[in-house]
C-alpha cells in the first residue's frame, strides 16, 4: 500500500501523513480539505463546552450535597475543591483533542504525540531528567531575585497546617501533569498541526505561490500557538512576557524535536513544582493570575534558554525522528 493511502483501522480509513513530513504538517494528508481544519475547531469546542458543563454542573452538586455554598467566583466554595475542578477541565483537553484527530481529521490519534504516531516514551524520559535540573536553575534564579529585592522577608506565607497541605500536595501531584499535558496537546499539538496544515505541497495547485511557501514553514504555527497560549492566561505586564517566552519555546521545541516529549517534560515539571510549592500557604488559589516580576521572568529565560540547548544536543546526539519515518 502506498505512503498516504488511507489505512482500515477499526472501520475508520485513517490517512497517514507522508513519509518526510515535519511535525507541524501533519495534518497535510491527502484527505486535507480548507474547511476541515475549521470543522475540527468547531466540533472540538462543542465537545469541550459539553463536558464543561457536566462537569460544573456536578461540581456545584456534589458541594451543596456535602453543605458546601457555592457563589461569586467560586464552583464549589471550597478554593481546593475548586482547584480541582479547575484542572479536571483543562485535563479533559487530552481526550477531546484526541478524539477529533481521530472522529473529524480522519488520521491516527497518536499523530498527536509525534511524527512517530506514538508518545515516545524513552525520549519523555530523556527530557524530564533534563526538566528537573532546568527547574532547578529557575528556582535559584527566582529566589535569588526575590532576597535581593525583599532582604529578610519570607518567600512563603503562613502555613496552611499538615492536613490542608498533604491534601493540597496529594491533588497537585496527581492532577497537575495532567493539566499541563493537556495544554500542550491542544497548543502545541492540535493548533499548530491545524494551522499547519495549510500551504500547498508538492503536486498539488499553487504551492508556488508566497502565501503558500509561507504557510508550509513552522513560523505561523509556532507564532499562533505561543500567542494563543500567552493570551489563555490572566496574566499582565512580566507575567505576560513570561507565559509568551515559554510558550513560544516549547512550541518551537516541539517542531524541532518532531513530537509534545520536550514540551510535555518542561511544562509537567514546571507546573507540578510551582503549585507544590504555592500548596505550603494555600496560595494555589492564585495561580494564573497577576503581573508576575522581572526575576521571575529573568528565571524562566534561563530555564528555557538552558533547556532548549541541552535538548536540541541530546536530540542530535540520540537520532531522535523530526519527520515522518519511511513505513516498514
Amino acid at each position: 500500500m502506498p505512503p498516504g493511502t488511507p489505512v482500515p483501522r477499526g472501520g475508520v480509513r485513517l490517512a497517514r501523513p507522508r513519509p518526510g513530513t515535519p511535525y507541524h504538517r501533519l495534518e497535510r494528508t491527502e484527505r486535507f480539505r480548507w474547511w476541515r481544519p475549521l470543522l475540527a475547531v468547531v466540533f472540538a469546542l462543542f465537545c469541550y463546552l459539553t463536558v464543561l458543563v457536566v462537569v460544573i454542573a456536578g461540581a456545584v452538586s456534589a458541594a451543596l450535597f456535602l453543605g458546601g455554598r457555592p457563589g461569586g467566583d467560586s464552583v464549589t466554595g471550597s478554593p481546593l475543591a475548586d482547584l480541582v475542578v479547575q484542572l479536571v477541565l483543562l485535563a479533559c483537553l487530552i481526550p477531546v483533542v484526541l478524539g477529533t484527530v481521530r472522529l473529524v481529521l480522519r488520521r491516527p490519534a497518536g499523530t498527536l504525540s509525534s511524527v512517530e504516531g506514538r508518545l515516545r516514551w524513552r525520549w519523555l524520559l530523556v527530557c524530564a531528567a533534563t526538566a528537573a535540573l532546568c527547574v532547578a536553575g529557575y528556582l535559584a534564579v527566582l529566589f535569588g531575585g526575590y532576597a535581593v529585592i525583599s532582604p529578610g522577608q519570607p518567600v512563603f506565607g503562613a502555613f496552611t497546617g499538615g492536613s490542608a497541605f498533604i491534601a493540597a500536595l496529594a491533588v497537585v501531584l496527581l492532577l497537575v501533569p495532567f493539566q499541563a499535558a493537556a495544554e500542550e496537546y491542544a497548543l502545541r499539538g492540535f493548533l499548530m498541526q491545524l494551522i499547519g496544515g495549510y500551504g500547498a505541497e508538492r503536486g498539488e495547485r499553487h504551492r508556488d505561490t508566497l502565501l503558500s511557501r509561507a504557510l508550509r514553514t513552522p513560523v505561523p504555527a509556532v507564532l499562533a500557538s505561543g500567542v494563543v497560549f500567552a493570551l489563555l492566561h490572566d496574566y499582565s505586564a512580566w507575567a505576560m512576557a513570561d507565559v509568551a517566552i515559554f510558550g513560544l519555546a516549547m512550541a518551537w521545541l516541539t517542531w524541532y524535536t518532531g513530537g509534545l516529549e520536550a514540551a510535555v517534560a518542561l511544562h509537567v515539571l514546571h507546573n507540578t513544582v510551582l503549585f507544590s510549592l504555592s500548596a505550603y500557604d494555600g496560595s494555589y488559589a492564585d495561580a494564573g493570575t497577576g503581573s508576575g516580576s522581572w526575576y521571575a521572568l529573568a528565571g524562566t529565560a534561563v530555564e528555557v534558554g538552558l533547556y532548549v540547548l541541552v535538548v536540541v544536543w541530546l536530540s542530535r546526539r540520540l537520532g531522535v525522528r523530526r519527520t515522518v519515518p519511511v513505513p516498514a
